[in-house]
């Protein structure tokens, strides 16, 4: 076996570094006078490009689930969404006319709170001759759909290195079927007229919204969720059953996570759509944002993984069985006239067409918009009905299910004023969500977490109602879930739902160890 050297003075090392665990050093005084030409190579992946997915990353190395892959601390463009309303261009809080105070130097308007905002105001003030004036609030506002585009314009005046990594990500620009094009040529339009860019073209104009199209992130650290483009984070390649998962900071960077152990030589994917819809909704939402068909492992598979996310029960009596198309890849544009599968029942072969189930979804999923929200009995009323129609893991009763289990213990008295029945169905579900989301979509970080952190709660208050020895048991149980649960929230910054639960788990466990401590010593005392 070769011996390893130091990367400094190749004398024999045993330390290596802990992030690319590929350099070695002979002492730390060594790796830290190296890290300033180490840091340049130290990743645990390299890019890659092939003709099917373009540019994407694959492990040089094998990575263990939970290791952070790649910190970005700041975005190379953020910009408030598509259709907003006048908002501050700083905090992104949402504007009234009685609040909004017009930046002194360009007229934007911003909050009370805030002086300062982004690039669009040295760039308003350079290349208009009069401030901007927004006279309408409260209503979506055409002339903020601007706003990413100026901001780029403004980086390539300030800062030419990051204009150049931006402008280089996948545009889209010339793809026929996206159906923004025309918003784009529109606003090209409206930036080169509204800021008298003669020396600008509107190509690349709408190559930068294109950018912003393909490559933006909903960041939801802001009052209102804002669209942030990265560098290095805009190259993992799409999965709906990704292998690593993304949570931002407080600041608005990015920070990547392997959720599944990774094989050196494997693609590293996140998912670029909310993987909880069904797959037509994920393929649909993919190719109207994305611009492709997603053909990933688990679209492939009608069961989704054995888990029948997509599967209704067989329309014939007493079948038993569940019905599923052959497949859902099927061409997704306007002009396709292709013939879709009949749904078939995989014990009876029995068969419904494609049309009659999906109005038949069409019709629940209007009935699940229009429920009301915060209530356990509609909620059990919901899945009751729809029991009896779609599998229990069907994506719109998993929906609910989520929501139910996040509400029992939310009224008056909390878990304690719960019957033992409702405990029970409370941990039932947990525990089935659980199941589910681990096969299904483990890179859901945030939404594993919640599951956990409430079945960690359900298990405890459960053990409480019981004897000594089945209490410490319980306890034992329900801190397991709690740990795991701070693992996969320990990242989310506080300003966040899920940051304050991972702040209340962590003071939660420190409590448990106590108790359980306490339980273990009694039962070790002699009588």
């Amino acid at each position: 076996m070769k011996a390893e050297v130091c990367e400094v003075c190749g004398k024999p090392a045993e330390q290596k570094c802990s992030a690319c665990k590929s350099v070695f050093y002979c002492s730390r005084e060594h790796q830290k006078n190296h890290w300033k030409e180490h840091m340049k190579n130290c990743k645990a992946f390299k890019i890659a490009e092939d003709e099917n997915v373009g540019r994407h990353y694959i492990a040089t190395r094998k990575i263990d689930a939970g290791e952070v892959i790649l910190r970005e601390l700041n975005p190379l463009l953020a910009a408030p969404a598509q259709g907003t309303s006048p908002l501050c261009l700083n905090c992104y809080c949402l504007l009234e006319k009685k609040t909004a105070r017009p930046c002194d130097k360009c007229g934007w308007p911003l909050c009370e709170n805030c002086k300062e905002h982004g690039d669009e105001c040295f760039f308003t003030t350079k290349y208009r001759d009069a401030k901007v004036n927004i006279a309408e609030f409260g209503i979506p506002h055409p002339t903020y759909n601007c706003i990413g585009i100026i901001r780029a314009l403004a980086l390539k005046e300030i800062n030419p290195d990051n204009y150049n990594k931006l402008i280089n990500l996948e545009a889209h620009d010339d793809h026929k079927e996206n159906q923004r094009l025309d918003d784009f040529n529109g606003t090209a339009k409206f930036v080169k007229r509204f800021f008298k860019l003669d020396g600008i073209d509107e190509k690349e104009i709408i190559r930068i919204a294109g950018i912003i199209q393909i490559n933006g992130h909903e960041v939801p650290t802001t009052e209102n969720s804002h669209v942030a483009v990265y560098d290095e984070a805009s190259y993992f390649e799409h999965n709906c059953k990704a292998n690593c998962s993304k949570s931002f900071t407080e600041s608005g960077g990015i920070l990547i996570r392997a959720a599944l152990p990774i094989s050196k030589g494997e693609h590293l994917t996140m998912c670029y759509t909310d993987p909880l819809w069904g797959v037509t909704n994920r393929r649909h939402h993919l190719f109207q944002t994305k611009l492709f068909n997603c053909t990933c492992s688990r679209c492939s598979d009608p069961t989704e993984f054995g888990t029948m996310f997509n599967a209704l029960k067989c329309t014939k009596g007493n079948c038993g069985g569940y019905m599923l198309p052959s497949t859902f890849i099927t061409t997704t544009t306007p002009m396709s006239n292709e013939k879709l599968p009949d749904y078939t029942c995989g014990k009876c072969q029995q068969a419904t067409s494609w049309e009659l189930i999906e109005k038949q979804l069409e019709e629940i999923g209007i009935e699940l918009t229009q429920m009301k929200k915060n209530d356990v009995e509609i909620c059990k009323n919901f899945i009751t009905k729809w029991s009896k129609v779609l599998h229990d893991n069907h994506y719109y009763l998993t929906d609910v299910k989520m929501a139910l289990v996040q509400l029992i213990g939310q009224q008056d008295g909390g878990l304690p004023a719960c019957s033992d029945e409702i405990l029970s169905e409370k941990i039932s579900l947990c525990k089935k969500l659980d199941e589910l989301l681990r096969k299904l979509v483990p890179a859901e970080i945030r939404i594993r977490g919640l599951i956990l952190f409430e079945v960690h709660a359900g298990i405890a208050e459960f053990g409480r109602r019981q004897g000594p020895d089945e209490l410490r048991g319980m306890l034992m149980l329900s801190r397991n879930a709690l740990a795991e649960a701070y693992q996969l929230l320990r990242y989310e910054p506080e300003i966040l739902p899920e940051g304050k639960i991972a702040k209340i788990a962590l003071k939660n466990m420190k409590e448990m160890d106590v108790i359980i401590k306490t339980l273990c010593q009694k039962t070790a005392s002699p009588m």
